[in-house]
């Protein structure tokens, strides 16, 4: 009896395995002696194999999903040319099969290279009978997989007929009716589609209810969107906190196109690979563009193709960019325009903002950023232009990218056409050096690794401590230093900064190894890809055009200046609507600390943070009308923070030990100061009770001396005398601060 067509590499395996006994429960056979294990962690296959002769075998189950009965399921074990020839992948040939599902029971563990777009994985998951958690990259896909049976529960913001916000309180009812279905003799599963934002709520409910998650199965679907994603929505990187969270055999990542990982943890996960014998139906763009300005190149081609009576969608991950564009345009065709993005963008483009229901787009024009790059489908045809703008560093499309954006088009008839716009690097605006890929990782693993290193000697400095006050203050003062590290300690990519390092879900900080992936595929598109004009029309054999010249226009800096005027504004009605949210709680005495950090946590506040953290830090020594008047003004950090110090300076007592050092040798006086001697007494008394040593060749001192005293300059300009204790031009203070932690107050 031959079954199927073994592998040499898979049959050498197969002699050494050991028998396992049989179990209706893992699959079903002719001959139950013959089960037999493939079990090498992190791979677990079983197989019916005849022992009298090896190469009669057939694949029963593969990392934990059994084969449909009437497929054969073929296998190669690929390895790695080492000693030990480590299993580095196994690939599985869908023979002819288009979806998962007509192979498998159930999503396999480990992850998943499904090679190509539309294959039914999360579909799959939806219909295995087990407990599952899926994850979605946008809620618009995971609301409209949702719908699709009574038993699913959507979790996400609010989107089509789901009105509100699913709480925790919502999560534990559908927990208990499904398990009081059960109860009741039906078949049904806990099946959570979820948006990677409110993963926790579940994560925290399930473990509320003490449920073990050993009994879901965690599906994280596009997770390349996670790398690529993170270094704008840094919250992504907490999906795999999550993802590591669950056993081995209970999760999978999952991809048309996977990506190499910098993750140490997902690098031990086991990647299954799936094989098509028939050649996907490719589609090459009908055009490709280089030019010097792509905005202008997008504007023009909407006006040119909007009278055809056909829709448009713009690929184009920059808002800002997005909204230039749409300036440009006639006003007639600006009715026309909608955008798809993120929540958290919603504000920025306001009266364009649409969402994406039913596969249906609401406007003729629609632009979409990298959040409906993936995952989502669109049910009509439609003209497609993908913009790569090499001057802003995450509008950069990869081949696989632009793939993606291409297979959201589900109509049976496919896209109408497909134009990309594309500039390419200017050499000064990006300084790498002359170094690969692989070594600039390894650059970037070093550098986080040595800012993992500085965290954990802070940390030493406090375990070592012995005297318990000193600990306290120790520990206090460095929760303030580490978020200042991870703000600073970043890679630069033109005008975008990457911190390498980042906290995760338990508190701790860990390197940031998906902002490293993002930020090698950057590296690895601005020099391989979008360096040189022609490369792109290279990979899809298309012919090298001339390159599309635009001047910038005067009608193009107006658009740009109202753009950012836009921006100013919406920040303005930010901090006004802020501000009137602040004011009623404090007329209702209920202005505190925890009510301003949960204003500041709501959707669409984090262009405005340094707003409510100003109040934070202030609200308590400053009249509040004299604070919002200030924080109305949007200071910039260094101006801040001199107010910041010099309020807390005159809120001190004057037998603080810190004021009190500083009033003895700088009192009112017609007694000029060098600026020396004003930095050596800074230095010395700031590193003796505020616990911070400051290079006396800095401003840093001068501009803190400065906000603690009015002053008077010397006639040569480098001396200083004191004319009033506290400096004049911030308010004094409503409440005094008695404290022994005066490092825990000032901003240095």
């Amino acid at each position: 009896m031959l079954i199927g067509e073994p592998r040499k590499s898979l049959v050498r395996e197969i002699k050494n395995l050991k028998e396992l006994a049989y179990s209706e429960k893992d699959c079903d056979v002719k001959n139950p002696e013959w089960i037999s294990n493939i079990d090498k962690y992190p791979y677990h296959v079983i197989q019916e194999v005849n022992p009298e002769n090896p190469e009669e075998y057939k694949v029963l189950k593969f990392n934990g999903a059994k084969i449909k009965k009437d497929f054969v399921l073929h296998t190669y074990v690929k390895r790695l040319a080492d000693d030990k020839g480590k299993i580095q992948a196994i690939e599985f040939n869908m023979e002819g099969k288009k979806y998962l599902g007509e192979v498998f029971d159930s999503i396999p563990f480990g992850i998943l290279n499904k090679n190509r777009t539309g294959v039914g994985a999360t579909t799959l998951e939806i219909e295995a009978k087990r407990n599952s958690i899926i994850v979605f990259p946008n809620k618009s896909l995971a609301y409209s997989k949702s719908k699709t049976k009574d038993s699913l529960l959507y979790v996400g913001s609010p989107i089509g007929d789901s009105t509100s916000i699913i709480s925790p309180k919502d999560i534990k009812k559908y927990i208990d009716e499904i398990d009081q279905r059960r109860s009741d003799g039906e078949e049904v599963y806990k099946k959570f589609l979820v948006v990677a934002d409110s993963l926790p709520k579940i994560y925290e409910v399930i473990a509320t209810k003490k449920e073990s998650f050993d009994s879901y199965f965690l599906l994280v679907d596009e997770v390349d969107m996670i790398q690529s994603d993170v270094t704008y929505r840094p919250k992504l990187e907490d999906v795999i906190d999550y993802y590591c969270k669950f056993p081995q055999s209970n999760r999978a990542l999952v991809s048309a196109t996977i990506r190499d990982f910098t993750h140490h943890e997902v690098q031990k996960e086991p990647m299954l690979i799936a094989k098509y014998v028939n050649k996907e139906e490719g589609q090459r763009p009908y055009q490709i563009t280089h030019t010097d300005n792509p905005n202008k190149a997008v504007a023009e081609y909407i006006e040119s193709r909007h009278d055809r009576k056909e829709k448009i969608v713009i690929a184009y991950n920059s808002i800002t960019d997005i909204k230039e564009i749409i300036f440009l345009l006639p006003e007639d065709l600006r009715s026309k325009c909608g955008v798809l993005c993120s929540e958290e963008s919603e504000d920025k483009v306001k009266d364009y903002y649409v969402e994406l229901v039913d596969g249906k787009l609401e406007k003729d024009i629609t632009f979409m950023t990298c959040v409906y790059f993936v995952g989502v489908d669109i049910h009509e045809r439609y003209q497609l232009v993908s913009v790569i703008n090499a001057n802003v560093p995450y509008t950069l499309l990869s081949i696989d990218r632009l793939t993606q954006i291409r297979g959201r088009c589900r109509h049976k008839e496919g896209l109408i056409s497909e134009t990309i716009y594309y500039s390419t690097k200017e050499d000064n605006k990006y300084k790498f050096g002359d170094i690969s890929k692989e070594e600039y990782r390894d650059r970037l693993l070093k550098k986080a690794g040595k800012i993992i290193q500085l965290y954990d000697a802070i940390d030493n400095i406090v375990d070592e401590e012995q005297d318990g006050e000193m600990r306290d203050e120790f520990d206090s003062l460095f929760d303030k230093v580490k978020p200042a590290i991870q703000r600073y300690a970043t890679e630069k990519v033109g005008n975008l900064e990457v911190s390498l390092t980042r906290r995760d879900i338990d508190g701790n900080y860990q390197i940031s190894y998906f902002n490293i992936d993002a930020l090698v595929e950057m590296f690895d598109l601005l020099n391989n890809l979008y360096d040189k004009k022609g490369k792109l029309e290279g990979k899809y054999g298309l012919e090298i055009g001339d390159t599309l010249h635009f001047e910038i226009t005067k009608e193009q800096e107006e658009c740009r200046k109202k753009v950012q005027d836009k921006k100013k504004m919406r920040k303005d009605e930010l901090m006004t609507a802020a501000k009137e949210k602040i004011l009623q709680l404090h007329d209702k005495g209920r202005l505190t600390t925890e009510e301003i950090e949960s204003l500041r946590n709501e959707k669409g506040q984090r262009d405005i943070e340094r707003y409510y953290n100003g109040v934070r830090d202030l609200y308590e020594y400053v009249e509040i009308n004299k604070l919002l008047s200030f924080l109305d003004e949007d200071p910039d950090p260094r101006e801040y923070r001199n107010y910041k110090n010099g309020v807390i300076f005159k809120a001190l007592e004057d037998t603080n030990p810190f004021k009190a050092a500083l009033l003895a040798k700088f009192p009112v006086s017609e007694t000029y100061y060098s600026i020396d001697e004003i930095k050596d007494f800074m230095s010395q008394k700031v590193e003796e009770c505020l616990n911070r040593k400051i290079d006396s060749s800095k401003n840093t001192l001068m501009y803190l001396f400065r906000s603690f005293f009015t002053t008077k300059r010397n006639r040569y300009g480098n001396g200083y005398k004191i004319v009033c204790i506290g400096n004049r031009d911030y308010p004094d203070p409503i409440k005094t601060i008695n404290t022994s932690k005066t490092y825990d107050y000032f901003d240095i």
